[in-house]
């Protein structure tokens, strides 16, 4: 009897621990997911406004992450955390989600001070039936981030579009583009039905003869416009005093403040994102 009793009390004390075992674990388990969720809300906001993300911390620990503008400045991100995965539909899954607002502060540049057709470091020439409507500033020294109000590198990292060495008449080319051209070749953009917007930067060599562009063109390189496209906004051509930029055909390019201005609205912040608000849902 003594055994039997002895028996049934060790049974008891096992399956009490082993419950207490789980509860351990599923509450460091809770714990844990919250973590995750935050760590996704991290990577989110160190890559706005890339989405979505997702990722692992540790074998069976992961993370998700959605990105959603709110406005010009301000984003909604949703994050999951989950162990071993974040899909809420699969009982096994313990998951937790948070939501935040974050805002990138607005870049301080001013498009007021974009006032020519075209500027250029060197001569600027217009032969034949080319029409340039605005001011010509030719052999001109400017600065890139005094211009933007952001580097070269802010504006490369956060492109919307980024390329390399693409196909001729590439696209899309809208909000902010960014190409870069290897050294001795030339991107073309030929076609009569191409569109392009926003702010582009060619890092290299461009020749336009056809198509439709509305922004801020910035080429770090020589620029050869012929044919017919259409210009509407702002050039610059950042190539050197010794480089002239030829302007040739029947192009029409006519400074657009509105077009500048909308553009403006393209340029990324370098400053940090801020946090506006967190909760768990």
């Amino acid at each position: 009897m003594i055994l039997a009793v002895l028996i049934v009390l060790a049974t008891g004390f096992g399956t009490t621990s082993v419950s207490e075992h789980k509860i351990a674990d599923r509450e460091r388990d809770v714990i844990q997911v919250l973590w995750l969720a935050e760590a996704g809300l991290d990577n989110a906001i160190a890559n706005l406004p890339t989405t979505p993300i997702s990722g692992t911390l540790g074998t069976g620990k992961s993370y998700s992450t959605t990105t959603t503008a709110v406005s010009s400045t301000r984003y909604l991100i949703i994050s999951k955390g989950g162990i071993p995965a974040t899909d809420e539909t699969d009982p096994s899954n313990i998951v937790r989600q948070i939501s935040a607002i974050v805002e990138q502060p607005a870049v301080e540049s001013d498009p007021s001070g974009v006032t020519s057709a075209i500027t250029a470091n060197g001569d600027v020439t217009v032969r034949g039936s080319a029409e340039v409507e605005g001011d010509i500033d030719e052999n001109f020294i400017f600065d890139f981030t005094e211009t933007f109000g952001v580097s070269k590198e802010t504006m490369e990292q956060n492109a919307t579009n980024l390329y390399t060495n693409p196909a001729n008449n590439v696209t899309p080319v809208d909000s902010l583009t960014w190409i870069n051209v290897d050294a001795g070749d030339e991107l073309q953009i030929t076609e009569s039905t191409w569109n392009g917007s926003g702010i582009l930067i060619v890092n290299g060599d461009l020749k336009i003869t056809g198509g439709n562009f509305s922004g801020v063109l910035w080429v770090i390189g020589t620029l050869s416009v012929s044919g017919n496209p259409d210009i509407d906004g702002a050039i610059y051509v950042e190539s050197g005093a010794e480089i002239e930029t030829s302007v040739t055909g029947n192009p029409e390019i006519e400074f657009d403040d509105e077009a500048v201005s909308d553009a403006f609205d393209f340029i990324p912040s370098d400053l940090p994102p801020q946090l506006i608000s967190w909760k768990e849902d």
